[in-house]
């Protein structure tokens, strides 16, 4: 009876292996052997921008693990039915990313890469439930030299492979607060999202983990009604007319931590004395709700009106705007994050109730308004008008009303 079971047992089996599709080592017809590890950091939620278009702003992180000079010629983002819904290469790409051991668009040997995306949807289309990348690369191998070769056509795979990775869904909407600030001429700098800013940038590993605490954080400076934002003396904090304005609760709220050891930093020259626990100068955060945390740094010493555990309401003022920490010059860094620690904990998109947009400054003047206190060149037209439950985009000039 036992060898009759026996027998039926490796018919059955036979019959089964037969039955499936012999692949043996090959892989499935969507697979290749990409030389690329490819994952997203963290899911992107969309947020309407100033252009009146939903921006899903996220980081790919991509390692070389392999002896080869990896290009990436293109990288897509596509929806799960593979309709591309942008795409980057050439120069664009290479000023999108930010490349551990390589150069431009090419990660050496063992080298990685940050990319970064900014998916835009018109607003009234549909949402895409999730994201993939679609990536296009090319292989070389490494001569006696270390330097990049031509890939042998006798290799087992190609130089040059497509490939789908890094699937990520599309995270929840997003959390509506009133401005930070009063009045009108202020300017969004280091702003989300098509650009990598020293905020869009500033990807950090913290016990092993990547954040990205400052994804969607804004520099807020205040242009005079000659368009500069000083006047006299670079070094001297009174040559800035809105050094020590009221900073304000954007919702109500309790807050969890804060920071007043700083001391005013000389604006013009390189931040001294930073760690990472002043880093963010003297600083409030503020737990607003919903598992969102409402950050305000680089205030003045001594100006903090609340206290641990106290409670906000919108509106209050809770600092002034000073040069503490790592600045170098007079600013407000605000931004909306998921922890309560300024750098453990990734940032996530907000939306102010009000603004009039009043233009957007041209990057060509943005260093000379800093180092010489030239007026800006600012384009009236462009983002300007009345703007509800939207987010300022990067370098726009936008007034808060009173």
């Amino acid at each position: 009876m036992a060898d009759l079971s026996a027998r039926a047992a490796l018919t059955l089996f036979a019959l089964a292996f037969t039955a499936a599709p012999v692949c043996a080592q090959a892989l499935k017809p969507d697979q290749v052997l990409s030389s690329l590890e490819l994952r997203p950091l963290s899911p992107p939620n969309p947020v309407l921008g100033a252009d009146n278009r939903i921006h899903l702003a996220y980081e790919l992180v991509a390692v070389n693990a392999t002896k080869l000079f990896v290009t990436l010629d293109k990288v897509e983002a596509v929806d799960a039915q593979g309709k591309v819904l942008a795409a980057m290469n050439g120069a664009e790409l290479a000023a999108m990313m930010t490349v551990h051991g390589g150069n431009r668009a090419t990660l050496s040997p063992g080298g990685s890469a940050f990319i970064f995306l900014d998916v835009t949807v018109a607003t009234g289309a549909p949402m895409p439930k999730q994201l993939s990348a679609r990536v296009t690369l090319t292989r070389q191998l490494a001569d006696v030299n270390g330097k990049p070769a031509a890939f042998p056509t006798t290799e087992p795979v190609p130089a040059t492979i497509s490939f789908v990775g890094a699937a990520t869904k599309v995270g929840a909407s997003v959390v509506v607060i009133a401005p930070p600030l009063r009045g009108g001429r202020w300017v969004a700098v280091n702003g989300c999202c098509s650009e990598v800013t020293s905020h869009r940038g500033a990807v950090m590993a913290v016990n092993g983990a990547f954040r990205v605490p400052e994804r969607f954080a804004i520099d807020w400076v205040q242009l005079d009604a000659s368009d500069r934002l000083f006047t006299g003396d670079l070094s001297k904090l009174t040559s800035y007319p809105y050094f020590g304005t009221a900073v304000h609760a954007v919702a109500d709220g309790t807050v969890v931590n804060l920071y007043d050891g700083s001391p005013e930093q000389v604006p013009g020259q390189p931040a001294k004395g930073i760690t990472p626990a002043n880093i963010g100068g003297n600083m409030l955060v503020i737990d607003i709700g919903g598992g969102h945390y409402a950050f305000y740094a680089h205030l003045q010493p001594g100006s903090l009106r609340v206290k641990l555990g106290e409670k906000v309401k919108t509106g209050d003022v809770i600092a002034l705007l000073g040069n503490t920490g790592n600045s170098t010059a007079p600013h407000l860094h605000f931004h909306v994050m998921d922890g309560t620690s300024p750098l453990d904990a990734n940032g996530l998109p907000y939306v102010f109730t009000r603004f009039t947009g009043d233009g957007v400054v041209q990057e060509s003047t943005e260093e000379d308004m800093f180092a010489k206190g030239t007026p800006a060149t600012i384009d009236r037209a462009a983002l300007a008008g009345p703007h509800r439950n939207q987010l300022p985009l990067n370098n726009q000039v936008v007034d808060f009303g009173n």
